[in-house]
């Protein structure tokens, strides 16, 4: 009888030792779970996060090219010509200082200085897209823009502010894709 309730205890231990080892496994292949659960969700949120890149600089640039295409918008070739300046200063041999420095030369024609943009816009697309970590920024085209060849812009705002019209065709344009 002994013998029975000694073996019966042995068992019992057994068993509540196996079944908290499985509750263990179980709980920590739930954490392994939620945790990559957690992060795709993360990634998948950054567009409600504020903009932000892999870099300073590069969060800096796209800053003074957002600021640059409000200028243009304002039809304000002055201050396009100061903030591209800056954009030069952050970027020294690179492209964006290349196209900056076309703005800059332009002062007093407002047309060229939206080409420039329009080319600033393309090397900006390509540095946004790669090294976004948070928030969204819209593309957005105008058909009308250059002869009715088009143009595109980034922008953080959903609204429709044209920087290749200003306030001629202010609202022309919708957006392409959202870069998140």
């Amino acid at each position: 009888m002994k013998r029975q309730l000694l073996i019966t205890g042995c068992l019992l231990a057994v068993l509540s030792f196996t079944s908290c080892k499985n509750e263990e496994k179980k709980n920590e292949n739930s954490n392994v779970e939620q945790t990559e659960k957690e992060r795709k969700e993360e990634k998948e949120n950054t567009e409600d996060k504020p903009l932000a890149f892999k870099t300073e600089n590069q969060y800096e640039t796209i800053r003074l090219y957002l600021d640059l295409k409000d200028a243009l918008v304002k039809s304000d070739s002055y201050s396009a010509k100061k903030i591209a300046e800056i954009i030069i200063l952050k970027n020294e041999n690179s492209e964006a200082a290349t196209f900056a420095k076309q703005i800059v030369e332009n002062e007093n024609n407002i047309e060229a200085q939206r080409e420039a943009f329009f080319s600033l816009s393309e090397h900006m697309e390509k540095l946004v897209t790669e090294n976004i970590t948070g928030g969204k920024l819209y593309k957005q085209y105008c058909p009308m823009a250059f002869d009715g060849k088009g143009g595109f812009w980034l922008s953080e705002n959903k609204e429709i502010m044209n920087p290749y019209f200003g306030d001629k065709m202010l609202h022309c344009g919708s957006i392409k894709e959202t870069i998140k």
